[in-house]
């Protein structure tokens, strides 16, 4: 059909042209660039090539008929195989019921397996647990005995010293009082027996009677012992003092003994309440030590539990994940993979298969071409937007239109590190806790997966900062594609997976693109420039309206050389386009936007410009569509919510655009609206200086 339409207008034209008319096609150059001249020249050499293709259209077909009576034999012979092959169908089905079950089995024990595990890392934390609070007790035991010893002692003889001073006190003062009370009795005494011998030796005399008595006998003792100092010697008088001297030792000592003897009292019944509370301690002591024991005991069977797992845990891989990825055979044969035809005919049949779904999802013809030139621009596309706008459904709906399945992460808001994603190693299990992250780009490489197009979603990505938890995957993205690699661990182990290089490093899969989806509000993160300026970004205010759509045929997975040698196509057939919109932006807006808003760019957004316009426009789209979408979401974006924002530059920055935009069929719809979006935020009126 097309074919004949171009035939017909080159005849008509070459019909209704004159000479002059053709000197005119070659006088000059059109204002706006067109060479029409070779344009006819083209248009005859294609009405010429077209007639010699229906020449050659004759021979094939004679060809053809001799080819159609050769397939009717061999339709015969189909046939018959064909009963054969439904023969071998039925045994392949009974063969499919059994693999079912053992499949169902392998899940089943696999869960098994891993609650064991669980179980087993329980235990192992119960076990260290339990090891240090027995470290804990024998340390306790040992230094309460060791205090117990020590204050026992002390205790002792601060309560031996104290009750033997406070006791000798005692002693001292009521051995005191009986000395005095003794000597006072024995003088009363004395005196009354003095008194009744004086009564009965006197008779009964009275007082005067005794006195003079007394003066006389005291007379007559006076001589007496002036007669008897004459008579008594030397000799008698030293052994009379001697004796006395004797006596006071004698009394002094009997007092020292008496005192001894009452300590010795008091230290026997305090010694036997303190033999009674050391008893007590002693047997505490001892329940100690075997409580000890016991807990020593099964310290040593939990470690002979943990050793034997241990041992276990060494025979197995630790990297279970991606080991189970090499083990499964069906991942380790090259699977079939279909063209894609062109890049117009891709993007229609790619919004078909998403409209025409189970649950269909409908996007505009400019959503698609955006999204398949974001995945030529780069490997990490953005999509922002409110909620129920298809962010997330978007990716997951293209991988099954491509023939794949996307690998949907759904981001955490306690993520900081890149071990968060990818997974981490336990040095004390000896095994890599893969994250479905890191099992993603493993899946990616294998001969099954390494000529599709893989979608790895990071869903919300903003809940916490990429910057921080992908920080290792933006910087290895930066790298060329053979220097992209994943470090997992920083020393090589000797039973790592296949693909891992070096025994530690995962090379990214050429064939993977990171989509992440973005909600703007209090709970989420804002993105730093150094992430947008490296990504592919989309906005969804809304959703597009439905339209009739029919399911494309089933083919096979989307070959993802099929996609770059389309691409490169592409880039060579319009890369004029791509000079033309780079051109626009370096004459008329680099001075502006760097004097009035201190936005700049460089070499990347001239590489991204390079992939992302001619795949654009080789799918369905214009320059406009394309120029519009980079300036907006590349450069434009970096204005919103800005303080240093002033209206009147805003305004003049909006007239500039739509004066000297280079496209008139597709207007820069995109820059405009979000130009007006700020204005407004700022509260001018876009609308009053239109």
């Amino acid at each position: 059909m097309l074919p004949a339409k171009i035939e017909k207008l080159g005849e008509e034209a070459e019909a209704t042209a004159t000479a002059e008319d053709q000197a005119a096609l070659t006088a000059e150059p059109r204002p706006d660039g067109v060479d029409l001249n070779g344009m006819w020249q083209i248009t005859r050499k294609a009405r010429d090539l077209f007639k010699a293709q229906e020449a050659r259209h004759g021979e094939l077909a004679s060809k053809l008929e001799a080819q159609q009576e050769r397939l009717a034999e061999q339709e015969a012979d189909v046939a018959k195989k064909g009963s054969e092959l439904d023969e071998q169908a039925s045994r392949l089905d009974e063969d499919k019921t059994s693999l079912d079950d053992r499949t169902r089995r392998l899940g089943e024990q696999e869960i098994a397996i891993r609650e064991r595990e669980d179980q087993l890392e329980e235990k192992a934390r119960r076990l260290d647990g339990r090891e240090r609070k027995l470290g804990w007790a024998e340390k306790d035991v040992q230094e309460q005995r060791a205090e117990l010893e020590v204050r026992l002692e002390d205790r002792v003889e601060r309560r031996v010293a104290a009750r033997h001073e406070k006791h000798r006190s005692e002693l001292a003062a009521v051995t005191a009082e009986r000395d005095q009370a003794r000597t006072d009795r024995d003088r009363h005494a004395e005196a009354l027996a003095k008194r009744e011998d004086a009564d009965r030796r006197l008779g009964q005399r009275s007082p005067e009677e005794l006195l003079k008595e007394r003066n006389r006998l005291e007379a007559e003792n006076g001589k007496l012992r002036d007669d008897l100092a004459e008579r008594l010697g030397a000799d008698a008088t030293q052994r009379l003092d001697d004796l006395a001297r004797e006596q006071q030792a004698w009394q002094a000592e009997r007092l020292d003994l008496t005192r001894q003897v009452s300590d010795l009292k008091r230290r026997l019944a305090y010694a036997d309440n303190d033999a009674g509370e050391r008893e007590a301690q002693r047997d505490r002591i001892a329940s100690l030590v075997a409580q000890q024991g016991v807990l020593r005991k099964a310290n040593e069977e939990l470690r002979a539990e943990v050793d034997e797992l241990m041992d276990t845990r060494e025979s197995q891989s630790p990297f279970p994940a991606c080991t189970a990825v090499d083990e499964d055979e069906g991942l380790q044969r090259t699977g079939q993979t279909g063209d894609i035809g062109s890049l117009k005919e891709f993007a229609a049949a790619v919004r078909e298969h998403m409209a025409s779904g189970d649950e269909p999802l409908y996007y505009s013809e400019a959503d698609i071409r955006s999204f398949i030139g974001g995945l030529a621009m780069g490997r990490l596309i953005l999509l922002q937007g409110i909620s129920g706008t298809g962010k997330t459904s978007l990716p997951i709906a293209f991988a099954g239109a491509v023939g794949t399945q996307a690998s949907v992460i759904e981001v955490q808001a306690g993520w900081r590190d890149p071990q968060d994603l990818v997974g981490h190693y336990n040095a004390f299990e000896k095994r890599f806790h893969e994250r479905a992250f890191l099992e993603a780009l493993y899946r990616a490489g294998t001969p099954r997966w390494r000529d599709t197009i893989q979608i790895v979603l990071l869903d919300e990505m903003n809940l916490s900062y990429p910057e921080q938890y992908f920080s290792d995957m933006l910087s290895a993205l930066e790298l060329p594609p053979d220097r992209q690699r994943l470090q997992l661990m920083t020393h090589a182990i000797a039973s790592a997976p296949s693909r891992f290089e070096e025994g530690r490093n995962l090379a990214i899969p050429a064939n993977v693109w990171f989509v992440g989806t973005a909600n703007h509000d209090e709970t989420t993160m804002n993105f730093a420039d150094k992430t947008y300026d490296r990504a592919h970004v989309m906005e969804f205010a809304h959703r597009p309206e439905k339209f009739d759509a029919e399911r494309p045929e089933a083919c096979f997975p989307i070959s993802f050389d099929a996609l770059g040698q389309a691409v490169e196509s592409a880039m060579r057939a319009h890369q004029q386009v791509t000079e033309r919109i780079w051109n626009y932006l370096e004459d008329n807006l680099r001075d502006q936007l760097a004097k009035d808003f201190d936005i700049g760019w460089g070499p990347r957004l001239e590489r991204q410009m390079q992939r992302y316009v001619p795949v654009v426009v080789a799918a369905g789209g214009t320059a406009g569509e394309a120029g519009d979408h980079l300036l907006a979401m590349r450069l434009l974006r970096k204005l919103k919510d800005r303080h240093s924002n002033r209206p009147e530059r805003l305004e003049a920055l909006k007239v500039a655009i739509g004066e000297s935009w280079f496209d008139h069929k597709a207007l820069p719809q995109k820059s405009i609206r979000l130009l007006d979006q700020e204005l407004a935020r700022l509260g001018h009126d876009p609308e009053s200086n239109a």
